[in-house]
């Protein structure tokens, strides 16, 4: 089967995706690991004892899930905040 420009497997590839810059959400998850992994390191190397590091970088982790989460949560392309029932629905599970 010959491809065409307007074939859709095409369209959702990988290298279309290379040259748009990262979402705030790519960067969210980027730090999270860092603002753990650095002060492990840091304290290892300046001879430190790690929990108090280890909890300064705890809570940057968890404002930045705090930001990501509830501040600024994704919003999709109809503009609806969440899934398809975000604050519309009972709560309940409908069974389906």
């Amino acid at each position: 089967m010959e491809r065409t420009d307007t074939d859709p497997r095409t369209e959702a590839s990988w290298t279309s995706t290379v040259g748009r810059s990262p979402s705030r959400y790519d960067v969210a998850l980027g730090v999270i690991p860092l603002f753990l992994v650095l002060p492990a390191v840091s304290s290892m190397l300046a001879g430190v004892p790690p929990e108090p590091l280890m909890a300064v970088g705890a809570v940057a982790c968890a404002l930045v899930v705090v930001d990501v989460a509830f501040v600024n949560p994704p919003v999709g392309t109809d503009g609806v905040r969440g899934g398809d029932d975000a604050g519309g629905g009972s709560g309940r599970r409908t069974g389906r």
